[in-house]
């Protein structure tokens, strides 16, 4: 992949540009909203961003010139390699010539390369292996046309044709290339500007030939070759910013989801303290000590008659929060304050105690003594049993 940048410079401004843009992310995460740092972030990316097109037009249109590739010669000094890159003009009689030509002078090796011209919309529907085959087709019957099995080769490439060109440049390394093309851009084939581009990116000779179907081959004069660069440059750019725009826009669309998104759940979060703090201004009040007694025939029942209870038989507490209970138990046997559902039994013990009630879960509770004592005032709340309320 090629850097977006035009010098290491460039990059290196960009990449503290980064580096200071992230800073600030991170500190407007630690001591600002989220959705502050998400903005900062989307600002700087987008600044990163928009050097990089504006390098990558000037480079579509022809404003920055690619270092060029000399690659080595392979084998013998005499041995010659020649890549010949073509796709619709594959059945063009005086193309195939020209190749059993080259293939018949001596110590020469020549590569057939014919890039399948996939589309975008081919990949997304499935319909590669379909090309693949037409294209495989295409080439074995140009091969077979040609001849020289032991020195004509072919290949078929998915990449862009530029790219498989690059790696035809690592595996066959040629010493020149033959760029075959129509006069003008024809569905399913390949760029007329497809030569210049060959020809500023590597250090070797490299032939244009055009044709229109059924005639000899041309070579295309300066004034062509420069037409084709410039329409090519000016419809790459358009496709390229119409793209550029399409992803700035869907980028934008998905940054303020995101904003939106963060900033409802700031303030869904803030209803919710909101709330729970209202919530907790209500609940009845709870002490960190209750103190009470335990005493035989102390509360008179309904019937008139007096018996055993606790003072104070309802408790308020929080979930998971100890409270003490400070018991005076004038008894002379042990009594409890016993809630199954509540997960409490206390053991009062006869004299001046403290013990710790906890609840670990909400709810309203009813407790009891187990211990066999006042066996109506044992069933009967306000007396030996009560409530225990979590909140």
């Amino acid at each position: 992949m090629r850097s977006p940048f035009s010098s290491e410079t460039e990059a290196f401004r960009s990449v503290v540009l980064l580096a200071l843009a992230l800073i600030a992310v991170v500190l407007a995460a630690v001591l600002g909203p989220a959705w502050l740092a998400l903005a900062i972030l989307v600002v700087a990316l987008g600044a990163v961003g928009v050097r990089a097109a504006q390098l990558h037009m000037r480079r579509l249109r022809g404003l920055v010139l690619p270092v060029k590739m000399a690659p080595p010669h392979v084998g013998s000094a005499e041995e010659r390699r020649v890549l010949v890159l073509a796709n619709d003009t594959l059945g063009e009689e005086s193309l195939l010539s020209e190749v059993s030509r080259l293939a018949g002078a001596p110590h020469t090796h020549v590569l057939l390369l014919v890039p399948a011209l996939i589309t975008s919309g081919a990949r997304l529907t499935g319909a590669v292996d379909g090309l693949l085959e037409q294209t495989r087709a295409r080439l074995n019957e140009a091969l077979e046309r040609v001849g020289h099995d032991s020195v004509v080769k072919g290949e078929v490439s998915q990449a862009d044709p530029l790219e498989a060109v690059e790696d035809a440049f690592a595996t066959f390394t040629p010493d020149e290339v033959i760029v075959s093309t129509r006069w003008e851009r024809s569905s399913g084939g390949l760029e007329p500007q497809l030569a210049g581009l060959v020809r500023e990116r590597f250090a070797v000779p490299v032939r244009h030939l055009v044709f229109d179907p059924g005639s000899v081959a041309q070579q295309p004069d300066q004034a062509t070759e420069a037409r084709y660069r410039r329409e090519f440059g000016d419809a790459a750019a358009r496709r390229f910013a119409l793209r550029a725009l399409a992803g700035a826009g869907i980028t934008a669309a998905v940054v303020m989801s995101m904003v939106a998104l963060i900033r409802s759940t700031e303030k869904h979060e803030a209803r919710l303290a909101s709330q729970a703090a209202a919530e907790a201004a209500v609940l009845p009040p709870v002490a960190k000590m209750v103190v009470l007694k335990v005493i035989p025939e102390y509360k008179v029942g309904p019937e008139g008659e007096k018996h055993d209870a606790f003072t104070t038989t309802e408790f308020s507490v929080r979930v998971g929060r100890p409270q003490q209970l400070q018991i005076d138990n004038t008894d002379e046997v042990p009594h409890s304050i016993t809630a199954p559902d509540a997960g409490v039994n206390i053991v009062v013990m006869p004299g001046v105690h403290t013990y710790t009630l906890v609840v670990k879960r909400t709810g309203r509770f009813i407790w009891f003594c187990t211990f066999r004592c006042d066996e109506w005032a044992m069933e009967h709340t306000g007396y030996m049993s009560g409530y225990i309320t979590a909140t």
